[in-house]
């Protein structure tokens, strides 16, 4: 009897929430908490830690199914341990993707999405505690991406997404080595629809 009632309740809140549709021309901004997971595989030439910002999407359909989607954030600080050189970077992962809304058009309150799209890594600001200048080279890498909308207002939203980045880098510390960084990324916000 309890279930039941937990069910016919659920079912009521999910009758009240506005159904979203998505049309050619709406623009969505969607804002929150955003957190890079550094892969930190063994054959990596260094250890980077994860941060968690302030992360920010805009997207325009230019089709009811079809976005494009820029993903921007505050800079991330990271911890680095690249074989006896430690220290901390900034870095900035903007990410442009084309995003695919299978449900867009049924009146759903629930739209999910999956992108692929391009990401542009740049570090900036390296400290050295020791050894040598990290020097961390800029990346270009493929973004694979997914995530759901879930309608709260006609206009507004909740929104979870995650990213799999590509993210490859030089070491200046260890003589150019290679050290793939490949994070998982993050974020839970809210958004609005224009």
């Amino acid at each position: 009897m309890k279930m039941m009632k937990t069910l016919l309740a659920a079912a009521v809140v999910a009758a009240s929430v506005p159904a979203m549709a998505y049309e050619a021309g709406d623009i969505m901004v969607k804002a929150g908490a955003i957190s890079v997971a550094p892969e930190n595989s063994e054959t990596s030439a260094a250890e980077i830690s994860e941060n968690t910002q302030l992360g920010i999407t805009a997207t325009y359909m230019f089709h009811s199914k079809w976005g494009v989607e820029l993903l921007a954030a505050t800079p991330f600080e990271h911890n680095i341990d690249a074989g006896g050189a430690t220290g901390k970077t900034k870095q900035l992962p903007p990410t442009v993707s084309l995003q695919y809304y299978p449900l867009s058009g049924e009146n759903s309150n629930v739209q999910p999405y999956f992108g692929v799209g391009i990401n542009y890594t740049t570090f900036f600001d390296d400290e050295v505690t020791g050894g040598a200048d990290l020097d961390l080279k800029d990346s270009w890498g493929v973004a694979y991406s997914a995530g759901v909308n879930i309608g709260l207002t006609d206009d507004v939203m909740a929104n979870v997404a995650v990213w799999k980045m590509d993210i490859d880098t030089k070491v200046g510390a260890l003589g150019g080595a290679r050290a793939t960084i490949d994070p998982t990324v993050f974020l839970v916000g809210v958004g609005y629809k224009f």
